[in-house]
């Protein structure tokens, strides 16, 4: 049987799906599931102010998902822990499972 978290430890996993909560942060990882961005290549892509993108990325960052380099005068961010590509996965997944098991209810 899987061991009891701690409520620290709980809080903390909280958090980190706390910080998958945002449409913006997941399109933001959709981004960067290819490969490394630049902060005005994830503005371009998910078509939200500098601003904006900066402070998801800070969330993302926080939660432990993200690495940021700085390379020059540009940030440039990339995914630090695959864990994220496995939840949205998992998510996905079920998702699509769910609707195909929705859409079998109506057909004959």
């Amino acid at each position: 049987m899987a061991k009891k978290q701690s409520r620290e430890a709980l809080e903390q996993i909280a958090a980190r799906f706390r910080a998958l909560s945002e449409p913006t942060r997941l399109a933001i990882v959709q981004e960067l599931k290819s490969g490394e961005r630049t902060v005005g290549e994830l503005v371009e892509a998910v078509g939200l102010s500098q601003a904006n993108v900066s402070k998801q990325l800070s969330v993302l960052r926080e939660a432990g998902f993200l690495r940021r380099e700085q390379r020059g005068t540009s940030a440039v961010y990339s995914i630090s822990d695959p864990l994220v590509m496995k939840l949205c996965k998992l998510m996905c997944d079920g998702m699509n499972r769910r609707a195909k098991e929705f859409s079998a209810q109506f057909t004959m």
